[in-house]
């Protein structure tokens, strides 16, 4: 498997989950903060859209959402809904990325996946590699949603293979 395929398979995986806990969530559930110190699922959106708007930079497309609401996403939780990120903008613009994000990656050459990029870390790595570990990271924060809709009092949206058979 070339290495678009792989990361684009990682992507649209990573877009299917948060299309699926994204579902149904209302402004208002998007607020219900976890405790102690979680943080809410508007807060794990937009450090989402924060990221995708890097990954969609590393990829040679358009950021997804450009608006200094983002910047709420930062060190502090949003606790407060005068604080809250206009969630539906959000979820629509971040859902709404897919198709270019998927294309772009596709469309990567073996010499760009190859290049040298800064490591948000420190020092260099591959846009490749890069592309990987963000892979790993969207995903992983598009799972705290799910606990986030849970705790809104939705039902889980991810099923398992006998769960979704029974549906």
């Amino acid at each position: 498997m070339k290495t678009q395929k792989a990361v684009a398979q990682h992507f649209q995986l990573m877009y299917q989950t948060a299309a699926a806990n994204l579902d149904g969530v209302t402004p208002e559930q998007s607020l219900v903060q976890p405790s102690p110190g979680g943080n809410c699922a508007n807060w794990i959106l937009g450090h989402l859209m924060n990221v995708h708007n890097g990954v969609m930079s590393l990829v040679g497309e358009k950021p997804v959402w450009e608006s200094s609401q983002l910047a709420r996403a930062g060190n502090d939780p949003i606790t407060d809904p005068a604080n809250a990120i206009d969630w539906d903008t959000m979820r629509d613009r971040f859902l709404g990325s897919k198709d270019r994000c998927l294309a772009a990656i596709s469309a990567l050459s073996d010499e760009a996946l190859a290049e040298s990029v800064p490591h948000p870390f420190g020092g260099t790595t591959t846009r490749a590699e890069l592309l990987n570990i963000l892979a790993f990271h969207q995903t992983y924060h598009t799972g705290q949603l799910a606990l986030c809709r849970r705790m809104a009092g939705l039902e889980g949206a991810v099923k398992g293979p006998r769960q979704a058979q029974k549906v």
